[in-house]
């Protein structure tokens, strides 16, 4: 931030700080999430360095470092911001519906070009007792707990919430990790042997 010298009210000469709205950090940013984002999808998380995103970013590798410290940080909050892309809940009518949609929309972002690259990136530079790790999960608690407060506001019978994670987030999730196939049909499949239990 730039600071503006100009004559005060009273004749001497005081220091005013000269704003950027949106500004170079949230440029820098911007850019270097998108080259994280696409460096991730091109090639793994495990590969890439601060230097390749801040050439791919046009920024200074040590704007990079000052604002993250390592890639790990930088490529962990941008797996965060990738894992949590907003979406609006489904409201079908029924638990089944709501799931089976919720379901989908998870498989479709693990399918899309980076989509479980960044699930790995995520689990492999959040350790265990990282805080990226509970929000990332406190989302989806989240919303499950929405959907089954929901639910059992109709009338419906409602699994557990660990019934839900355990028999229907895990499964798609550990798909991802190792590689196995994911399909919508999978996702509809895991709704109902969660509901049918």
């Amino acid at each position: 931030m730039r600071s503006v010298l100009h004559q005060g009210r009273h004749g001497g000469i005081a220091v005013a700080p000269k704003t950027r709205p949106g500004g170079r950090t949230a440029r820098t940013k911007a850019a270097a999430f998108e080259a994280v984002a696409a460096l991730v999808a091109e090639r793994g998380h495990a590969v890439v360095s601060m230097a390749d995103v801040a050439r791919r970013a046009g920024v200074a590798a040590t704007s990079l470092y000052r604002r993250w410290g390592d890639v790990r940080a930088l490529v962990r909050e941008v797996a965060v911001e990738e894992l949590l892309r907003e979406d609006r809940l489904p409201n079908t009518g029924a638990l089944a519906g709501d799931l089976g949609q919720w379901a989908r929309h998870i498989v479709a972002g693990l399918k899309r070009p980076g989509g479980s690259a960044f699930f790995a990136a995520f689990l492999a530079t959040a350790g265990p007792q990282s805080a990226g790790r509970g929000v990332a999960l406190q989302r989806h608690l989240d919303q499950i707990g929405a959907m089954l407060d929901r639910a059992r506001g109709r009338g419906e019978k409602a699994p557990p919430l660990a019934d839900v994670l355990d028999y229907l987030l895990a499964p798609l999730y550990a798909r991802a990790l190792i590689g196995a196939p994911l399909s919508e049909d999978y996702a509809d499949q895991l709704v109902t042997r969660l509901l049918t239990r």
